[in-house]
């Protein structure tokens, strides 16, 4: 049966589990999960929702049937006990890591460290045509996992990078492996492996280019639905090591939402102003939430009391629109990538919520736009190189 075998390594530490969070392990159906994603994510592009939804479930399965391509992962050590430590001297990547330390109660997650290795293999069933097919799309989406994503806890925020050590056999021509030195070739290598990848999503799905709303409900990885930028450390000396460069990332990141925490921002004196007085008459709106939810706001100045943002109707969580994870280059050097989806932080009707038990009724507010994102974050960060889509 047609089967194609990816060698890995992690770049980042992978924080994968089951139950029990202090332990690590490798899953394959957290691989599944991840390239359902992906799969999702080009293909809604180029076909309807409808037949995104049963390619899906004939590429990977559904809970009445399996799918075409069985996942299945090798490792000599499946299973890893490694945690990351905190460390005082790296507050951005401790930004970024947060839950990933443990408290006093809680234990710290349990990763696999940058360097280790494990097999991951793609596989039909029958070896029917229409295997083949599922495959090819199984593999389209495997590149844009191992070069676009990551795996696991906050893998939205640099940890669970992979990278393939070897290209594969039986790739779609495809071109797994890193080839690029710099960042100008390292985006031009990128462009086109994403275009690569979504001219083979085109021949398989025979589907038209669909015509896009903004922001969406979905991740699309489209021009019209989506920007990536690259970055590397104006410190040359932190372009050579990952936690390095997640921790000069992470001070950017902390410092510009930081600008929200202070006195002269609105987010800040509005919800103090409703904590001390109860009077939300003048918030209209909470800017940070278009980071993802929940929020949480404290003040030293207001000992005991605390505010937090969610969504209406129990929404307790929204991802975040932004993605950034490690790159690593052939010349031993790193890279953050930044993937930016416009995408609904709520459903449709739904409000953000702000409450404490400090103030007897809550406030229901409206979503934000993502003007903070596009025109105060992505500028706030130097030297960024686009990538095209």
């Amino acid at each position: 049966m047609p089967s194609i075998t990816f060698e890995l390594e992690t770049v980042t530490p992978l924080f994968l589990a089951g139950a029990d969070q202090n332990t690590a392990e490798l899953r394959p159906p957290a691989f599944r999960g991840a390239l359902r994603y992906w799969f999702r994510a080009i293909a809604s592009s180029i076909i309807t929702f409808d037949e995104v939804k049963k390619w899906e479930d004939k590429v990977f399965g559904s809970t009445d049937a399996g799918g075409n391509v069985i996942i299945r992962v090798q490792a000599q050590k499946a299973v890893s006990n490694c945690v990351i430590k905190r460390d005082n001297d790296f507050l951005g990547l401790a930004y970024l890591f947060f839950s990933t330390y443990g408290d006093k109660n809680q234990e710290p997650r349990g990763c696999f460290p940058p360097s280790s290795h494990f097999k991951l293999i793609l596989q039909t069933r029958l070896g029917r045509e229409e295997d083949s097919k599922a495959l090819s799309l199984a593999i389209g989406a495997m590149w844009m996992l191992v070069n676009l994503g990551a795996l696991g806890s906050r893998s939205n925020r640099g940890a669970g990078n992979l990278k393939v050590r070897k290209e594969p056999e039986n790739n779609n021509n495809i071109q797994f492996k890193i080839r690029a030195n710099n960042l100008t070739e390292l985006s031009s290598e990128l462009s086109q492996g994403i275009q690569k990848v979504k001219q083979i999503y085109q021949d398989v799905l025979s589907g038209k280019k669909q015509a896009l709303t903004l922001p969406n409900h979905f991740e699309i990885l489209d021009s019209q639905t989506a920007s990536l930028y690259l970055w590397q450390s104006e410190n040359i000396k932190d372009n050579d090591y990952w936690d390095n460069l997640l921790d000069s990332f992470g001070n950017i990141f902390r410092n510009f939402r930081l600008r929200y925490n202070k006195a002269s921002s609105e987010d800040y004196k509005e919800i103090k102003h409703w904590l001390k007085t109860g009077d939300s008459t003048n918030i209209k709106t909470v800017k940070r939430a278009a980071f993802g939810l929940p929020l949480q706001f404290r003040f030293t100045s207001l000992p005991g009391k605390s505010a937090s943002v969610l969504g209406t109707n129990k929404i307790n969580r929204s991802s975040s629109p932004l993605r950034v994870r490690v790159i690593e280059l052939p010349n031993q050097t790193v890279a953050i990538l930044v993937i930016y989806f416009k995408i609904i932080l709520l459903p449709d009707n739904q409000k953000l919520l702000l409450k404490s038990k400090n103030v007897h009724m809550p406030v229901e507010l409206v979503t934000p736009n993502q003007d903070i994102i596009e025109q105060e974050f992505i500028p706030f960060i130097t030297n960024l190189i686009s990538v095209n889509i």
